[in-house]
């Protein structure tokens, strides 16, 4: 009983916290310079007032700004987005073609990020002050600290371009067609094709990226794991355990590590919120057809119904993971329950 009821209260906040975000996002993006108009418009239908006139009947932008803001929290209530400007198509369902490829994306860089920010973490703990602590350190900063846009461009050139170990953009080679979709990630899809040499291919066009990515994440959690490990390694019980003759192993794996843990889920719901808003440059660099490529395509447009689509997506991401990230620290603390 317990346990529902501090579900329900983080459910009754994700609530509260959405309707705020949406009518933020709303705000914000009124007050970006630009005219849909005129980016969408040829320079010769500008010059027709009736046609732009059209054009703002059409999508709205001739209403008062609070009569916008109505209609669309109203729509909001309804699941409706509004249709595209770009695309002329609805935003949920350009939204819904895209997700899946940064879901597949962000899934294997978070996998990657987890599980070497880890290892990195628990080995710079073991081994403090080594010469093999100051590596995984140095790398751990290297990859908290170097631009992605910059390190998405060296992999490609030297990976694909130089040494041809690794396939270059998109998500499949060209003499594999996409397969048929049922959840829009082509590994899991391809595999229930029963294709497996296009499920191995969409899996090695994800290596790069997905590296790419988990870089700045991997660095995050290698250092908070060996931060929090350090400290946990430095209380009461653990001197008590230790002074029973249990190994410097079996010490970390079975009483420090999991308590360790518990802050370096946040850094991992974080950085799975982020990878899950789309990382622009890194998508446009790759050619990934995902929320980063289809949100800088709708802000080249001034596609305000999609920016204002991809905003809620990205805050909408940040929200449940928070939220389960919540919900899991009250599994594993019962102390949590009662805040």
């Amino acid at each position: 009983m317990e346990q529902l009821k501090f579900v329900g209260k983080r459910l009754a906040y994700l609530v509260i916290m959405l309707f705020g975000v949406a009518t933020l996002v709303f705000i914000l993006t009124k007050l970006i310079p630009g005219d849909p108009t005129v980016a969408n418009l040829s320079q010769r239908a500008l010059n027709d007032p009736e046609v732009v006139a059209a054009y703002k009947a059409k999508y709205g932008l001739d209403q008062p700004i609070l009569v916008q803001y109505v209609l669309y929290i109203k729509n909001l209530l309804q699941f409706d987005l509004g249709t595209s400007i770009r695309t002329s198509k609805p935003v949920l369902s350009e939204l819904a073609r895209c997700y899946p490829a940064t879901i597949e994306l962000a899934l294997f860089s978070i996998l990657i990020a987890a599980v070497f920010g880890i290892l990195f973490g628990v080995i710079s703990a073991i081994r403090r002050n080594s010469i093999l602590d100051q590596a995984v350190r140095a790398v751990s900063v290297t990859g908290v600290s170097i631009p992605s846009f910059w390190f998405a461009l060296l992999v490609l050139y030297f990976f694909y371009y130089k040494l041809h170990i690794f396939p270059g953009p998109g998500r499949l080679d060209n003499s594999f067609s996409a397969p048929a979709t049922v959840t829009g990630l082509y590994v899991l899809d391809s595999f229930l094709e029963g294709n497996i040499p296009k499920a191995l291919d969409a899996l090695s066009h994800l290596i790069l990226p997905g590296t790419v990515l988990a870089a700045f994440t991997m660095g995050l959690i290698t250092r908070t794991t060996r931060s929090n490990l350090l400290d946990v390694m430095s209380m009461d019980y653990i001197r008590t355990a230790r002074a029973k003759g249990i190994g410097k192993v079996g010490l970390i794996l079975h009483h420090a590590l999991g308590n360790a843990l518990i802050p370096v889920l946040t850094v991992i719901g974080l950085g799975l919120g982020n990878l899950l808003g789309g990382m622009v440059l890194v998508e446009t660099i790759f050619n990934w057809p995902g929320v980063g490529q289809f949100a800088y395509e709708s802000v080249l447009s001034a596609d305000f119904p999609a920016i204002i689509g991809v905003a809620l997506l990205i805050a909408l991401n940040y929200m449940i993971i928070n939220t389960v990230v919540d919900i899991l620290y009250g599994v594993i603390d019962p102390r949590v329950r009662c805040q």
